[in-house]
């Protein structure tokens, strides 16, 4: 899934992305709703918007579009036929004035197959409406993540 090569260039692209995020107030805000939405439940639709999707650009379910409460509990059901285990940790925040934010973080894997643990640079695209999260979308590569929102990289 990754090699020594893609998680090298990966770090380079994170290190260089961290350079200008923010690590204080707003992003202990995003973790508290990464919380929220990571202990799933009856929290969640108070979290999503209707018109809520994610959508992946990453290596793993790469092009898959998830739609709706419904939607985030397919994704979680397909992250889990995957992995053993996955935790993202949000570790910098980049924020675009039309409610749109990069957040920057890790992925913590273990491979089903290998049980191999992967530490990874992961970077999600988050676009509040009506104060909830309307779309969340996930890039294994961070510079295509902050040009998707017309950062520079």
């Amino acid at each position: 899934m990754y090699d020594q090569h893609d998680v090298e260039t990966l770090e380079r692209q994170f290190n260089a992305s961290m350079e200008e995020a923010d690590t204080g107030s707003s992003l202990e805000a995003v973790r508290r709703i990464y919380d929220e939405i990571g202990r799933g439940g009856a929290g969640l639709e108070a979290l999503l918007h209707p018109d809520f999707q994610i959508r992946m650009e990453t290596v793993f379910l790469e092009g898959k579009t998830y739609k709706g409460v419904r939607g985030f509990k397919n994704w979680r059901a397909d992250m889990e036929e995957l992995f053993e285990s996955d935790s993202f940790r949000p570790e910098g925040l980049r924020s675009v004035a039309d409610g749109r934010w990069v957040v920057l973080g890790r992925l913590q894997i273990t491979q089903k197959d290998s049980g191999d643990e992967l530490d990874v640079p992961l970077a999600h695209v988050l676009e509040q409406r009506d104060r909830k999260v309307a779309s969340f979308t996930a890039y294994s590569d961070i510079s295509a993540a902050l040009e998707s929102v017309g950062l520079p990289v």
